[in-house]
């Protein structure tokens, strides 16, 4: 199987790199990745795919996605794209963007930032930030 880029092997040696470096995914490992339908999630389930067909050991990958129940949300596109790649893909629909709207917040980070400050804890790993 041949890469489809420069681009493509480079992010392909490195995140093989970083796996067997930090020992990140043994055999029989379920990987779940958080798929936003943003650029890096999907370049990440794309990246973690190739390697899955190509790596020494075997392991199986799930999509996550939130639906934070925005209207114009693009479920088609997500649920096609990963059913056309053989992803298994889990959507949790949530009413979190009509929360967000009434409570008068325009971002979701803004939003986990009060909800946090209330009381909860929150943990933005996709920006790499925690509380």
């Amino acid at each position: 199987m041949a890469y489809g880029s420069a681009l493509e092997k480079k992010l392909a040696r490195k995140t093989t790199r970083a796996v067997v470096d930090f020992e990140l995914i043994e055999d029989g490992d379920r990987v779940v990745v958080g798929l936003s339908g943003g650029k890096d999630s999907w370049a990440l389930m794309q990246l973690l795919d190739t390697l899955r067909q190509r790596a020494p050991i075997d392991f199986t990958l799930m999509a996550v996605n939130v639906d934070f129940g925005h209207r114009d949300y693009k479920h088609a596109t997500i649920t096609r794209t990963c059913e056309q790649r053989g992803w298994d893909l889990r959507m949790v629909h949530t009413s979190i963007g009509e929360i967000r709207w009434q409570a008068g917040c325009e971002s979701h980070t803004v939003f986990f930032v009060r909800t946090a400050s209330s009381g909860g804890g929150v943990s933005d790993v996709h920006r790499g930030r925690g509380n």
